[in-house]
């Protein structure tokens, strides 16, 4: 299975282990600044509930210092806090109508196990578990780092 592309500030940090020379990492730092997302229009689409439109506002809120989420996470972003909300809504009905229906284990216990799982992986992508953000982490340049053309010395 191929490996996913590596940004070229993720290369420097590895020690360059694909020994890309200096002119192909200063294209990919170019392309990559080219490629970031404005983050002025992160606001809850009108077909998110209350409920998820607030989750929406609350993470988007608590992520803003981490500059991490832009205008295109927003949908994935709503899929979390819609998912977020059916997830509350399953445990609802779980809770009203027992574990057990008419002799058969209730069915919103699988779908709460489904949102479970897409939820998980939603987050993982958003970077709000804290494994996530491990990785994030490790690739992170340092505040202290020079100006852009001693990156590639």
């Amino acid at each position: 299975m191929p490996q996913t592309a590596k940004s070229s500030l993720i290369h420097l940090m590895e020690g360059n282990p694909n020994n890309i020379t200096k002119k192909e990492l200063h294209k990919r730092k170019k392309n990559e600044d080219k490629l970031t997302l404005p983050r002025d229009k992160l606001i809850p689409p009108s077909w998110l509930t209350t409920t998820g439109a607030k989750e929406f506002n609350r993470i988007v809120e608590m992520m803003e210092p981490t500059q991490l989420l832009t205008n295109g996470d927003m949908n994935t972003l709503a899929l979390y806090c819609d998912t977020l909300a059916d997830y509350h809504s399953f445990d609802r009905k779980i809770k009203q109508k027992g574990y057990m229906m008419k002799g058969r284990v209730n069915p919103f216990i699988r779908e709460k196990r489904n949102a479970a799982l897409l939820l998980d992986k939603l987050a993982n992508e958003l970077g709000l578990t804290p494994g996530s953000r491990a990785s994030l982490a490790i690739n992170m340049p340092d505040d202290n780092e020079g100006d852009d053309d001693d990156e590639f010395d």
